[in-house]
C-alpha cells in the first residue's frame, strides 16, 4: 500500500516523507493478491478522476508499520480495505486496519471491498482468515494485539461495502466504486479561509451561540457588514468548524456575481444538490424546477446551507423557497451587505454585523502582509501606524496596503500614503463601490450628500434638510444604513467609515477631475477657497464647505452670483470685509459660524431654508428675511451680542429648534414666537439684558426652555392652556420674584429648576405631579396654606402630604437662608420614594429624625452647610454620603455615621485578625447586595482621625492585610489632610495582590477647605474579576497605595497630604490588635508567637514536609508590615504528628 498520486507513482525514489500531507483516499491490500490486477486498475481510475489516493507499494517492509504511515491513515478522508483471500496473513495489513477503524470513530469514511472472499468469513474470521489468525496466534503469543485484530476485522465486514461476485466484468465493479466514491464525503473537503485569519475565532464563536448547533430546531443567521470587512472569510470558517456534523452541507460563495442569469442560478443549484447528495447526474431543468428538487431532495436531511454574498432577495428563494421545509437540526448562514435583506426570513433568524478589526487585530494583520511577521521593522513604526489609523480596521484595505508596501522603500511608503490621502487605492475602491451601485439616484444622492457634508449630524436634522431637496430621505437613509453605508450611534447622530467617505468624495472628484466648477460638491477647503478667490463657480455646484483649519480673511462679494443651484453652504473660520452683495435662494442649510457682516444681502429670501446656524455672527438687523420660510426648522443665533430684538416668526411656523444662548443684548422677543405650534427646543439661557417675552405660551410642542441667567426678566408669561410635551424648564438666576397662577397649566413637567434670591410660588404648584426631579436656588417660598378643594393633610412621616410631590426622585437645595423653607419642603414635599438629595450652602441644622425611612434614597449631598449639626439616621438604601466643608460637624457626629454606613454594608465593628471568623458575623442579605446590586460605595464627612473599628491602620500611603484565595468584603478609609485654601486635587488608590499592582479607584475631591475621612468599599466579585488572572493561593499578601495631586486645570495652592489609612477586614493576618504607626503591630508579646497559635497554624500540615512547615510557620506568624516582613521566626517548636514528643532545639534562632 503507497501514498503516491499519478505523478510520483512512476518515481522510483519516491519516500512516504516525500508526500503531501493530506489524502483523500487511503487504499489498503494485501499486495501478492491484488497488486498487478485489481489495485493497479482501481487506483488508475481514481486517478483519472483526479482523486489524489494513497498506495503503499513503493514503501519497505518490516514486522511494524511506521509511524509516518499511521498519520496518513490518520488525515486522508476515505479508507478503502480491500478484502482479498491473503489480507489477514499479513501483520501490517492488520496494522493498518486497526488504525482504520480507530479513525472511523473520528469520522473518517470506511468502505470494505470484497474481492473474491466472502464477508461472513471477514467477519467470523473463518476460511482463510481463521488460518491467518491462528497462525498469528502461535507466533506472537500476545492475545490483546490478536484480539484487536479481531475486533477490527469484526467490525469492518460489518460496515456496508462492496462485494465482488464475478456477476459483471471487474472494469464495471471498479467503475462502480469510483463513481460511489467521487459522490462521498470527501467532496466536502474544508476550505480555504484566508492566509492570515487574524481575528476570526472570536467572531467565529460569537456566531457559534447564535447558531447554538446543539438545539434540534431550524435555525437562520443572517451575517451583514461592510464590503470588504470578512463576512465571506467567517462564513468560511464557520463552515469547516460544523460541516462534519451535518447529513449533508453546501457553500455557495459570491451568488450576487454567479446569478446575474437564469443560467448561473441554475448552475449554483446543481451545484448545491450535489454538494449535498453527492449526484453528479442530478440536472436542473428550470429554476422554478430547482427550488421543488432541493425541497424534496433535501427536506429529510439536517442539512448546513451557507449562502455568500447575497444582495437580492429572490436569490434566497432560488434556493430555499419559502425557507419552510428544513428538517430539524438544520442551520442556514446568509451574508449580505444589506442587513433588510435578511428580514423577511421571520422566525427562527438571528443577525450578526461585522464590524472593523480592533487595533490590536489590525496591526497584526498588517504586519503579517507588509513585514510577514507580527512586528513592524522599528524604522517603519510610525509609517505603519498611519496605515492602521487609515484603514480604520478594514481588513481588505490592510491586506492590500500591506501586500502593496511589502518590500518597499520608507521613500515609497510615505510617498503612496501621501497619495491615499486624497486618491483611494482602486482595489479597495472597487469592493466598497459595490454597494453604492447597488443605490438608485435619490440614494447615492444621499449617500454623497453625507460623505460630503453631513457625517456625523442628527439623523433627524439631516432628514429634514433632505426632505427639501425631494430625495426622500426618510427611506433612502435607511435603505443606505442596510446596506452598511452609514450607521446610527445611540444618539441618532450619522456616521460613515473613513473609507465610504473618500470614496463618496472620490467619486464626486470623478464627475470632473481637472475642472472645480463642474463638480456636484465642493468639500476641500482649498478647493473653495480656489472657485471663491477666482470666482469660477457654476450652477453645477449644489454644495460648498469651506472649512479652514485656521483663521483666514477674503473679501466676499458676489462670488455665489454664479451658483444659484447652491442647497448647502458651511463656511468656517473665514473672516471677511466690505458687504455680501448675493445669497443663493435656493439653499436649504446655511452654516455660517461667525458671520462677518451686520446683515444679510437684501435680495437673499430663501424659500426653503430648512436649517440656519449663524452663532457668533455680526448680524444686528436685516435679517428678517430668513423668517419669511415656511420650511425653516432650525435656527441658532447663540452669542450673537449685537441682536436686540427678535422679529416676527409667525411665517415661519414650523420652528422646531431656536437657539438665542448668550445673546447679551437681546432686550425684546416678539409675541409671535410664544405660539410656534412645532417649536419644540427655546434656549434663552444668559441673555442678560432680556426683559420681554410672550405674553402667552401656547406652545403645544415645547419640550425644553430654558431662561438660566436671565436676570433683567422679571415676569414669566402666562400658560393659557395646559402643556403636555414641556419636560424641562429652567427658570433659576433670573429676576422673577413671582410665578403666575397658570403655571400648574404645565402638566408635563419632569424637571424644574427654579429661584433667585426670593421667588413666591403659586399654589399651581402641587398640581404638578410629574416633577421627577426639582432644583431650588435661593429662597423658594412654597405656599402652605391650600384650598379645600385640595386633599386634606396627612401625617408626612407616613409618606403622604397634601404638599407633596410623588414622582419626585432628585432634590437639590442651594443658597438656602429661611430654615423654616428648608424644613418645609423636606417633611412635606418629598416622598418617600426621593433618590437623591443634594444641600450646598445653606442654613441646614439637621435632616427630620424620619429621615431613615426614605427608602430608596443612595445620594446624599450635603456641601458647605456650616450650621449642620446632626443627620439622624441614614437609610438602609444608602450607597454615597458626601459631607463637605461642614465644618459645624464634630468628629463624634461623624464616628457615629461612619459606624451607621459600616452597619448598612454589613461591616460588624469588632474584627479578628487571627484567620478566625468573628463572632458577628455579615448579615447574608446585606451581603449580597454588596456583592450584586452596587458598584462602589463611599462616604465623604469631615474629620482626621481613623475610626477604631477598622482593624488595620497605618500612618503613611499604604497600608497590606493577608488574604486567602477570594476576596473578603473589607472597606478603605483615607484621611485627607488641607490646609484653609478651598481647592480641588485628585486621588489614585491602586491596589495591589502578591506584587500585582492594579487601579483601585480614581477621583477628583472638589473645593476641601478642612481635613476629610473618606470611606470606600467594592464588591468582592468586581475584585475577583479584576485578579482573575493570577492564580490566587491560600494566602495573598494585598497592599493598598494612595497618591494625591492637583488636577491640571487647578490653581496649585497648598499640597494636599495623606495622614493616615485604614482597611475594615476579616483578614488572615496573624496580629490580634490594631495595626498602626506607620505598618507596626501592636502585640502583648511583641514579635513572639505563643504555642498554642503554632500548633493551631501546623496542625493541617503536619504530614508535609519540615520545610513546608517553616515556610507556612512563617506566613501565618509575621504580621504583613514592611518593617517585620522578612525577620525571623523568634521562638517556635517543632510539632510531631501525635503532638507527643517535643524537640528542644528551636526551628530558627536569632541571628
Amino acid at each position: 500500500m503507497a501514498l503516491v498520486t499519478s505523478k510520483v507513482a512512476s518515481s522510483s525514489s519516491f519516500s512516504l516523507t516525500h508526500q503531501p500531507k493530506n489524502f483523500q483516499i487511503f487504499l489498503s491490500f494485501r499486495g501478492e493478491d491484488t497488486r498487478l490486477s485489481f489495485i493497479s486498475h482501481l487506483y488508475n481510475a481514481l486517478c483519472q478522476q483526479g482523486i489524489n489516493t494513497f498506495i503503499d507499494d513503493k514503501l519497505p517492509r518490516g514486522e511494524e508499520i511506521s509511524a509516518e504511515l499511521l498519520k496518513t491513515i490518520q488525515n486522508s478522508t476515505i479508507s478503502i480495505i480491500i478484502f482479498s483471500e491473503n489480507y489477514a496473513f499479513s501483520t501490517w495489513c492488520l496494522d493498518e486496519l486497526v488504525k482504520i477503524v480507530e479513525c472511523k470513530k473520528n469520522d473518517q469514511l470506511v468502505l470494505p471491498v470484497f474481492y473474491n472472499v466472502d464477508p461472513s468469513d471477514v467477519r467470523n474470521q473463518k476460511g482463510k482468515y481463521g488460518e491467518a489468525l491462528t497462525q498469528h496466534e502461535e507466533k506472537f503469543k500476545d492475545n490483546k494485539k490478536i484480539q484487536r485484530w479481531r475486533d477490527a476485522l469484526h467490525e469492518a465486514a460489518n460496515i456496508s461495502g462492496w462485494h465482488y461476485k464475478h456477476n459483471c466484468t471487474e472494469f464495471e465493479f471498479i467503475q462502480g466504486i469510483v463513481e460511489e466514491v467521487s459522490n462521498s464525503k470527501f467532496n466536502r473537503m474544508p476550505l480555504f479561509v484566508a492566509k492570515y485569519p487574524v481575528g476570526i475565532s472570536s467572531r467565529v464563536e460569537a456566531i457559534k451561540v447564535l447558531l447554538d448547533i446543539e438545539s434540534n430546531d431550524v435555525r437562520m443567521v443572517g451575517i451583514y457588514g461592510l464590503g470588504g470587512v470578512g463576512k465571506t472569510t467567517i462564513a468560511k470558517a464557520i463552515y469547516n468548524r460544523f460541516f462534519n456534523l451535518f447529513d449533508g452541507s453546501s457553500f455557495l460563495e459570491n451568488i450576487s456575481q454567479n446569478s446575474k442569469t437564469n443560467g448561473g442560478v441554475i448552475q449554483l443549484q446543481e451545484t448545491l444538490l450535489f454538494e449535498i447528495l453527492g449526484d453528479r447526474n442530478l440536472k436542473v431543468s428550470s429554476i422554478s424546477r430547482g427550488i421543488n428538487m432541493i425541497n424534496e431532495s433535501l427536506c429529510c436531511k439536517r442539512v448546513l446551507i451557507i449562502l455568500d454574498g447575497v444582495d437580492e432577495l429572490d436569490q434566497i428563494e432560488s434556493f430555499l423557497g419559502k425557507c419552510d421545509w428544513f428538517a430539524s437540526g438544520s442551520r442556514i448562514i446568509i451574508t449580505t451587505r444589506d442587513k433588510h435583506l435578511v428580514a423577511p426570513l421571520g422566525h427562527g433568524l438571528s443577525t450578526y454585523e461585522v464590524k472593523g478589526l480592533n487595533e490590536q487585530e489590525a496591526i497584526e494583520l498588517f504586519n503579517q502582509h507588509a513585514f510577514k511577521r507580527n512586528k513592524p521593522k522599528e524604522d517603519y513604526l510610525e509609517l505603519a501606524n498611519q496605515v492602521i489609523r487609515y484603514a480604520k480596521g478594514h481588513p481588505l484595505a490592510l491586506t492590500i496596503m500591506g501586500v502593496d508596501f511589502y518590500g518597499r522603500t520608507k521613500a515609497e511608503w510615505k510617498s503612496a500614503l501621501r497619495k491615499y490621502e486624497k486618491f483611494p487605492n482602486r482595489g479597495i475602491q472597487k469592493i466598497l463601490k459595490i454597494s453604492y451601485e447597488e443605490l438608485d439616484e435619490t440614494e447615492r444622492d444621499i449617500f454623497l450628500d453625507i460623505a460630503c457634508f453631513f457625517n456625523g449630524h442628527y439623523m433627524d436634522y439631516v432628514v429634514d434638510i433632505l426632505e427639501t431637496c425631494d430625495l426622500y430621505p426618510i427611506f433612502g437613509i435607511q435603505k443606505i444604513i442596510d446596506k452598511c453605508l452609514v450607521t446610527v450611534d445611540q444618539y441618532k447622530k450619522l456616521s460613515m467609515h473613513d473609507l465610504l467617505q473618500q470614496m463618496g468624495r472620490e467619486i464626486v472628484r470623478q464627475e470632473s477631475p481637472h475642472k472645480l466648477k463642474e463638480r456636484s460638491r465642493i468639500w476641500c477647503y482649498e478647493d473653495a477657497l480656489n472657485i471663491l478667490a477666482e470666482n469660477k463657480g457654476s450652477d453645477k455646484i449644489q454644495g460648498m464647505m469651506l472649512c479652514s483649519p485656521k483663521p483666514m480673511t477674503m473679501q466676499l462679494k458676489e462670488q455665489f452670483l454664479k451658483m444659484k443651484n447652491l442647497k448647502f453652504l458651511i463656511i468656517h473660520n473665514l473672516n471677511s470685509f466690505g458687504c455680501l452683495e448675493y445669497l443663493p435662494n435656493e439653499l436649504r442649510f446655511l452654516d455660517w459660524p461667525g458671520y462677518p457682516f451686520s446683515s444679510l444681502p437684501s435680495n437673499f429670501c430663501p424659500k426653503k431654508l430648512v436649517a440656519l446656524n449663524m452663532s457668533r455672527s455680526q448680524l444686528e438687523n436685516q435679517f428678517t428675511q430668513i423668517f419669511l420660510s415656511e420650511t425653516l426648522k432650525y435656527v441658532n443665533f447663540s452669542w450673537c451680542e449685537y441682536i436686540r430684538k427678535l422679529p416676527d416668526l409667525s411665517r415661519a411656523p414650523n420652528i422646531k429648534e431656536l437657539d438665542l444662548k448668550y445673546c447679551t443684548n437681546l432686550v425684546e422677543v416678539h409675541d409671535s414666537v410664544g405660539h410656534l405650534q412645532k417649536l419644540e427646543v427655546w434656549e434663552l439661557s444668559n441673555c442678560t439684558k432680556l426683559q420681554i417675552l410672550p405674553s402667552y405660551l401656547m406652545m403645544k410642542s415645547l419640550a425644553s426652555l430654558t431662561l438660566t441667567g436671565c436676570s433683567s426678566l422679571k415676569k414669566f408669561p402666562d400658560i393659557s392652556q395646559e402643556m403636555e410635551c414641556l419636560g424641562k424648564l429652567a427658570l433659576h438666576s433670573t429676576g422673577i420674584c413671582e410665578l403666575p397662577s397658570s403655571f400648574g397649566n404645565l402638566i408635563g413637567l419632569k424637571t424644574l429648576l427654579l429661584g433667585n434670591h426670593s421667588l413666591y410660588l403659586p399654589s399651581s404648584i402641587y398640581t404638578l405631579q410629574q416633577i421627577e426631579r426639582l432644583s431650588l436656588y435661593g429662597d423658594v417660598i412654597f405656599p402652605k396654606e391650600l384650598e379645600n378643594d385640595r386633599q386634606p393633610p396627612c401625617d408626612s412621616y407616613k409618606g403622604l402630604s397634601q404638599y407633596i410631590f410623588r414622582s419626585l426622585n432628585y432634590l437639590s437645595l442651594s443658597f438656602f437662608k429661611i430654615r423654616s423653607e428648608i424644613d418645609f419642603i423636606l417633611t412635606s414635599c418629598c416622598p418617600l420614594s426621593l433618590e437623591s438629595l443634594y444641600i450646598t450652602d445653606s442654613n441646614i441644622v439637621t435632616l427630620p429624625k424620619f429621615f431613615g425611612r426614605f427608602e430608596r434614597l443612595h445620594m446624599l449631598f450635603i456641601e458647605r452647610c456650616n450650621e449642620l449639626l446632626e443627620i439622624p439616621s441614614l437609610p438602609q438604601s444608602i450607597i454615597t454620603v458626601f459631607t463637605s466643608n461642614c465644618f459645624s460637624l464634630d468628629s463624634q457626629l461623624s464616628s457615629k455615621l461612619f459606624l451607621q454606613f459600616g452597619e448598612i454594608l454589613g461591616l460588624p465593628p469588632i474584627m479578628s485578625c487571627l484567620g478566625v471568623r468573628s463572632d458577628i458575623s455579615m448579615d447574608p442579605q446585606l451581603s449580597s447586595r454588596i456583592s450584586q446590586e452596587v458598584s462602589e460605595y463611599v462616604i465623604i464627612l469631615p474629620g482626621h482621625e481613623i475610626p477604631n473599628w477598622f482593624n488595620h491602620q497605618s500612618v503613611g500611603r499604604s497600608i497590606s492585610f493577608w488574604m486567602g484565595p477570594e476576596f473578603p468584603t473589607f472597606g478603605l478609609c483615607v484621611a485627607f489632610g488641607m490646609e484653609d485654601d478651598y481647592s480641588d486635587y485628585c486621588y489614585h488608590v491602586d491596589i495591589s495582590v502578591n506584587g500585582n499592582r492594579r487601579t483601585f479607584r480614581r477621583g477628583i475631591l472638589f473645593k476641601n477647605r478642612f481635613d476629610h475621612l473618606w470611606f470606600y468599599c467594592r464588591p468582592p466579585s468586581s475584585l475577583q474579576k479584576q485578579f482573575q488572572d493570577l492564580n490566587l493561593g491560600y494566602q495573598n499578601h494585598v497592599e493598598l497605595f494612595c497618591e494625591i495631586f492637583f488636577p491640571p486645570f487647578a490653581p496649585k495652592k497648598s499640597t494636599p497630604s495623606i495622614k493616615g489609612m485604614g482597611v475594615h477586614v476579616e483578614c488572615i493576618c496573624s496580629h490580634s490588635g490594631i495595626f498602626r504607626d506607620n505598618y507596626e503591630e501592636v502585640q502583648p508579646r511583641r514579635h513572639r508567637i505563643s504555642k498554642r497559635i503554632v500548633n493551631k497554624r501546623l496542625r493541617p500540615s503536619l504530614l508535609r514536609c519540615p520545610g513546608f512547615i517553616l515556610r507556612k510557620l512563617l506566613c501565618h506568624t509575621l504580621c504583613p508590615t514592611r518593617r517585620t516582613s522578612h525577620q525571623q521566626l523568634l521562638k517556635a517548636q517543632k510539632i510531631s504528628i501525635n503532638n507527643s514528643r517535643k524537640r528542644k532545639r528551636p526551628l530558627v534562632e536569632r541571628s
